[in-house]
């Protein structure tokens, strides 16, 4: 009776020292976890080693059970030993191989952003009426590289409307490629298109167009996307980000060095005499020397100078020789218009 008793005193203090002991284990840190984990692997391979040959000494000659209760004693006080050294130096141990361990079972914890912390968006883009009927706007919407909503004044579109309607053949040719590339725009997947119609009084009072879009993106806080000159040095005045494709064109053309080889169609006579000039596939001008007698040939030039103004890029060359004769028909007549802005010599 009272070994009944001793038994169930004893089974009821271990369960509830184990108890604790496992609510104890669940609380610590993942790599607290691993270290004990570790530890008890350790201490029972050692126990093992420890008592692997004592045991098979003592065989049959020791009753079982007081060898098995020693085994037990001999073997728990290894691991607590075990844990407990390998818990001290845990934190000791360089490029902890512990910590790579909590890493890989530790689960993945989303973290929250601040809530002080206000989400970015994208800006918008304003776009006026010389941008949609320019029609490469499209084509850059569609790679990408422009987000957030592309926001259209319905001041905006009632001017591009009349143009589409004008008598003039080439402005209503014109206005109808806007109408175009807006609707291309509106079907394009990654694209979102807002057209207002509503404004505020300061807007409305605008005298005119480009001033109403200037204080329409203001208000909005948005940027103007735009290939009108007048209307992007306006709007940069008064603080309001501008796209110019114009800009965005000049910067994707090709950078040529001196002493670089072109091949160029020499489409008429140059300024001076026997320059010859023609343009690469940008448009970017290229004058030739000694190009005048080689007039609608592809020919091989060697870079010698490349001259940047704020209307473009021109490259000089020497003519090096002839590629492909008879490209092109070019008539007679010096057509040598400057871009440049000087007076053509008469």
């Amino acid at each position: 009776m009272i070994g009944v008793l001793s038994a169930l005193l004893l089974s009821s203090w271990l369960t509830q020292r184990l108890w604790v002991m496992w609510e104890t284990i669940e609380n610590l840190p993942t790599a607290d976890k691993i270290a004990v984990l570790l530890g008890v692997l350790l201490g029972l391979a050692l126990a093992y080693m420890v008592l692997l040959m004592p045991l098979m000494l003592l065989r049959g000659r020791l009753p079982t059970t007081p060898m098995f209760a020693l085994a037990i004693a001999i073997t728990s006080i290894i691991v607590y030993f075990s844990v407990h050294t390998l818990m001290k130096v845990r934190d000791a141990m360089s490029a902890s191989f512990i910590q790579q361990l909590a890493q890989i079972f530790q689960p993945a914890v989303i973290e929250e952003a601040p809530k002080d912390r206000k989400p970015i968006y994208a800006r918008d883009k304003v776009l006026d009426t010389n941008i949609l009927i320019d029609g490469r706007l499209a084509d850059i919407v569609r790679t990408g590289f422009i987000e957030g909503r592309l926001v259209i004044p319905s001041f905006v579109l009632h001017e591009l409307r009349m143009i589409a309607d004008s008598e003039d053949e080439l402005r209503r040719a014109r206005g109808r490629r806007g109408l175009a590339i807006l609707e291309a725009l509106q079907n394009m997947d990654n694209a979102i298109v807002e057209i207002v119609d509503t404004f505020s009084p300061d807007v409305e009072a605008a005298p005119d167009t480009d001033m109403k879009l200037i204080r329409f993106a203001k208000e909005r806080k948005a940027a103007i996307i735009t290939n009108d000159n007048n209307l992007q040095k306006i709007a940069e005045v008064q603080g309001i980000p501008v796209l110019s494709v114009n800009e965005l064109a000049t910067a994707l053309k090709p950078v040529v060095l001196p002493g670089e080889e072109l091949t160029v169609v020499i489409q008429r006579p140059g300024k001076e005499p026997g320059q010859g000039v023609g343009y690469l596939d940008d448009g970017t001008m290229v004058v030739v020397e000694q190009g005048r007698p080689h007039i609608g040939h592809e020919v091989k030039i060697k870079v010698t100078s490349v001259l940047q103004s704020p209307v473009g890029k021109m490259i000089f060359g020497d003519f090096k020789g002839i590629v492909r004769r008879n490209v092109i028909k070019v008539e007679g007549g010096d057509l040598f218009d400057d871009d440049f802005g000087s007076p053509r010599r008469r």
